[in-house]
C-alpha cells in the first residue's frame, strides 16, 4: 500500500535517491556525474527546511522505502541555512561549478505568487511508474494547496515532455502560458516550456 506523508528527515535519502534517478541527466548538467555527489547534495538542500516543519516535501512510501516525491513551493530558507549550503556546495563543486548550478537552477525556477502553490520536483521511482503514484502525489499537493489557502497549482514543464504534459492534463491542469528559451536549449534540449494552472476555486 502506498501511504503519501510529508517528509521526515528520515526521509530525506530516499527523496534525494528518487531525484537521482529520475532526473539523473538534467542533474547530471546542472550539479555533477556522481550520482553520490548529487544525492547528497539534494539531502542537504532539503534538510534544514524539513526539520524546521515544512511539510510541503511530499513523499510516497512502500514498505518503508521513499518511491515518489513532490515538492510545494516555494521553500524558503533561512539566511544561516542558505550560508551552510552555499559553503557545502563550493565545497564539493568548486565555485565555477557551483556558480553555474546556480544560474543554470535560476533558469528553471519559478517566482511563486502568494495565491500559488508551485508543483516542482515531481518524481517516482523507475521501477515503480505507470501505477497512479504521481497522480496521487498530485491529489495531496491539491489538497494541501487548500489546507493553506492557495487559489491555484501551478507548474512549468517541457512542452517535448508528454508523458508528464498528460499526467498533469489528467489531474486538471491546463496551459495557461508558453515561453522559449535558447539557453534551455543548449544545456538541457528543451526550448519551449509551457505552464500549466489547476485553479483550486474551479474545482
Amino acid at each position: 500500500m502506498i501511504r503519501v506523508h510529508p517528509a521526515r528527515t528520515v526521509d530525506l535519502p530516499g527523496v534525494a535517491a528518487v531525484l537521482q534517478d529520475v532526473f539523473s541527466d538534467k542533474l547530471r548538467v546542472i550539479v555533477s556525474s556522481q550520482p553520490e555527489k548529487v544525492r547528497m547534495l539534494l539531502e542537504a538542500a532539503y534538510t534544514g527546511p524539513v526539520q524546521r516543519g515544512f511539510d510541503g516535501v511530499l513523499v510516497a512510501e512502500r514498505d518503508g522505502r521513499i518511491v515518489g516525491t513532490l515538492l510545494i513551493g516555494p521553500m524558503y530558507y533561512t539566511p544561516l541555512e542558505k550560508r551552510a549550503f552555499e559553503h557545502l556546495a563550493v565545497r564539493e563543486l568548486g565555485m565555477p561549478r557551483m556558480l553555474r548550478a546556480a544560474f543554470l537552477l535560476w533558469l528553471l525556477g519559478h517566482r511563486a505568487e502568494p495565491d500559488e502553490a508551485y508543483v516542482t520536483d515531481l518524481a517516482v521511482a523507475r521501477d515503480y511508474q505507470g501505477q497512479g503514484i504521481g497522480q496521487l502525489l498530485l491529489e495531496y499537493a491539491e489538497r494541501w494547496a487548500r489546507e493553506h489557502d492557495r487559489a491555484r497549482l501551478t507548474l512549468w514543464v517541457a512542452e517535448n515532455n508528454q508523458r508528464a504534459v498528460h499526467i498533469y492534463q489528467k489531474a486538471g491542469f491546463s496551459v495557461v502560458d508558453t515561453r522559449s528559451n535558447l539557453i534551455t536549449r543548449l544545456f538541457f534540449g528543451v526550448r519551449r516550456w509551457l505552464f500549466m494552472e489547476k485553479r483550486l476555486d474551479e474545482s
